[in-house]
């Protein structure tokens, strides 16, 4: 970019061989903040001498009128190094080119997309753009992006020929197939990596807004539901779900080799990838530095098996410190083996009624929670009263 736009400064110096295209160059130039500034003079002075011309003169070819990527270019620099109302006579190009009878799809896309980066009147609606264009431009973060758009731009980028269009289009096509393969994973070709878990992870906490937690029965038929998130395993399950469909080789709780005395247990694994996902279930008795200390002790059980190369860690958190997740997360970064962490917390919606369950049992660090540890003794726990009882006599009636 920095000898493309070296030269087309150059051209715009000498009349006889400028053109919209120097300008365009150095438009697209701008949107790196290191060349902005400088090729800034050169680029206001192309807009002034293309303000200057005419354009839509009859019997007379068009240039930049057809011109989709120098249109985009020039746009793109305009909102970068000018002010709009600057090169208002842009925006009406592009909106009359938009419109250009005999113009191609892909010039035309362009052409929108320009003139809604100029904000210009009477622009035509970002529907009019071919769908890989919307996608391509749209994860630049040039126009909105559509869900509607990437099945049909999927389908275009795949069917793509070089006789649909010159090499801009070609470059479009790729970007938007590039944007695809990374954020669908259906779309994924070839080898899957760690990151396609990774993805499907931190995508968990999304997927939880649905999750049955019901205030009241759906119907009158039926009885009120909420899948209650108890225990590492209830985590475990709710992984399993939601990650067997698209893995087809994941295997939960496969143990290693024995080392020593100790004979790890894997939560869940990828064995095509290498990889071991540790779920933490986090209760309020448990510290995060102690989730990192178990995890480094796993990490260390795991390496003695060459077989497994990434540890995933998936933390939940059951007691909501949110504001202590990025400093556990950087923590479990630095472990030899991470390759990256997820900690999700308990969803709001799903608040415990203390009053209405007794606590579990154990926590997941292995030690007897005290209610535990009074049944095991046959004295009954001093919080457990008979008001206590009498609320869980209810509960489960319900």
């Amino acid at each position: 970019m920095v000898e493309l736009a070296k030269g087309a400064a150059m051209a715009l110096g000498s009349p006889g061989a400028r053109s919209a295209g120097h300008v365009a160059i150095l438009g697209y130039a701008s949107t790196d903040p290191r060349l902005a500034e400088v090729f800034s003079v050169p680029f206001r002075d192309g807009v002034v001498w293309l303000g200057s011309r005419s354009w839509f003169r009859p019997h007379q070819p068009p240039t930049l009128e057809a011109d989709g990527p120098s249109a985009l270019g020039l746009a793109l620099g305009v909102r970068r190094l000018l002010d709009l109302r600057d090169a208002e006579w842009l925006g009406v190009l592009v909106v009359r080119g938009a419109s250009a009878a005999g113009l191609s799809d892909f010039n035309r896309s362009l052409m929108t997309a320009a003139a809604h980066i100029l904000e210009a009147p009477a622009r035509r609606d970002l529907a009019a753009m071919l769908p890989e264009a919307r996608v391509a431009l749209a994860e630049l973060g040039v126009v909105p992006a559509d869900p509607d758009c990437r099945r049909p731009a999927w389908s275009n980028a795949l069917r793509f020929e070089p006789a649909m269009g010159g090499p801009a289009h070609a470059s479009i096509a790729l970007r938007a197939f590039d944007a695809l393969c990374e954020t669908n994973m259906p779309a994924r070709l070839g080898r899957l990596e760690p990151d396609d878990v990774l993805r499907v992870l931190q995508g968990v906490e999304r997927s939880l807004r649905l999750w049955t937690w019901e205030e009241r029965p759906r119907t009158t038929k039926s009885r009120l539901v909420r899948w209650e998130i108890e225990s590492e395993y209830h985590v475990q399950n709710m992984l399993w779900a939601i990650l067997a469909s698209l893995f087809p080789d994941l295997n939960a709780e496969e143990y290693t080799p024995p080392v020593g005395h100790k004979n790890p247990r894997m939560d869940l694994t990828v064995p095509s990838l290498g990889l071991v996902i540790e779920v933490k279930f986090v209760r309020p008795v448990v510290s995060f530095a102690k989730v990192v200390e178990e995890i480094a002790a796993d990490a260390a059980l795991y390496r003695v098996d060459p077989r497994w190369r990434v540890l995933i860690p998936f933390v939940w958190d059951d007691t909501f410190r949110t504001e202590e997740h990025p400093k556990l997360i950087e923590g479990l970064r630095k472990l030899e083996m991470v390759h990256d962490a997820v900690v999700v917390s308990r969803p709001g919606k799903m608040a415990r009624d203390d009053r209405a369950r007794a606590r579990p049992g154990r926590t997941e660090t292995g030690r007897r929670s005290p209610t535990r540890a009074s049944a095991t003794t046959g004295t009954p726990p001093s919080t457990f009263s008979a008001e206590t009882a009498s609320l869980v006599s209810i509960k489960e009636t319900e």
